[in-house]
């Protein structure tokens, strides 16, 4: 068994701490990052139980070999819908399989994703319910009952943390620790089933998350990180994409409940974070990368964002 639990006041390192699962944060909301960690692994399962203060967009490619699922401890659903956000915050959410991955979080996020290895799942699970699993290359939601979710949620921090005091137990021999651990892990694979293999789930017809306005704002994320478009504006957005400036306003207001400006200002600056902490450049040469030629101004964002100058990131973090 892995196990490693972790608090963290800087987005990427947070990010990069879990491991074997690819993926890269961009703070929204201004202020100091704070987050929270815990990620336990055992044979077949892991879990792991994320909590953030900040508004993130997370992106992140899911694993091979894994078929996993999210569930929501904490989400404030007051910005944007589920539908638009690609996460559910009132049910379970089936994360695509081996697929490229992005959602926002809202501030005070909580949640857990239980991923169990897919051979295992094929032989526990009707051939119908495992094909309909491995072909999601979109997330998708189960909307549940309060009582279930609730359940849902009680059964797994209770899981959580039997393992972590198992492996603290002195008076447990080698034997006795891992046919605990194995006991508590079958019962976290029974509940997973549970929520494939029961019609009252609506597995069976699951909703899928996600529609245009994200695949706008993927797009345009996309473009202001690449070397094409770091110094781009909105309005070179809109020409280079082809996108009308209302319906590029109109997508951003929906799927991340901010204006492109200010969410693409947020992407250019955590780029820019990247850099100062992964490259010996000079700020003010990394400002302009990005389209900052005004170093008060960058700072002066800088700052607002992340709660620290960039010459403080390099201190405290590089």
């Amino acid at each position: 068994m892995f196990s490693q639990s972790a608090v963290f006041d800087d987005v990427n390192q947070h990010a990069h701490s879990l491991q074997n699962w690819p993926q890269e944060y961009t703070q929204l909301s201004s202020g100091r990052f704070e987050g929270f960690l815990e990620d336990i692994q055992l044979d077949s399962v892991r879990v792991f139980r994320e909590r953030m203060k900040q508004k993130v967009v997370q992106n992140t490619h899911t694993p091979p070999g894994k078929i996993s699922l999210m569930i929501p401890h904490h989400m404030n659903a007051s910005d944007t819908s589920d539908q638009a956000r690609q996460i559910m915050a009132d049910g379970v959410t089936l994360l695509p399989y081996e697929s490229d991955f992005a959602f926002v979080g809202p501030a005070e996020l909580d949640y857990s994703v239980i991923a169990v290895d897919q051979q295992r799942l094929s032989q526990l699970l009707s051939s119908e319910t495992y094909s309909r699993l491995i072909g999601f290359n979109k997330s998708h939601g189960v909307k549940t009952d309060p009582c279930t979710l609730t359940r849902l949620r009680h059964h797994l921090a209770f899981f959580l943390q039997e393992l972590s005091s198992i492996s603290e137990n002195p008076a447990l021999s080698e034997y006795q620790i891992q046919q605990q651990i194995k006991a508590i892990e079958d019962q976290i694979i029974l509940m997973v089933l549970a929520i494939y293999d029961t019609k009252e789930t609506g597995i069976s017809h699951p909703k899928r998350l996600g529609n245009q306005h994200n695949y706008i704002v993927q797009r345009c994320h996309d473009y202001v990180t690449s070397s094409d478009g770091s110094c781009a504006s909105v309005v070179d957005i809109c020409e280079s994409l082809h996108i009308p400036h209302r319906t590029l306003n109109y997508s951003f207001h929906k799927a991340t409940g901010t204006s492109p400006m200010q969410y693409l200002r947020a992407v250019k600056l955590n780029a820019a974070r990247r850099e100062l902490l992964q490259t010996g450049l000079s700020i003010t040469d990394i400002a302009a990368n990005y389209g900052f030629f005004h170093m008060g101004y960058f700072s002066q964002e800088y700052r607002r964002l992340f709660g620290e100058t960039p010459s403080m990131t390099r201190k405290l973090y590089a």
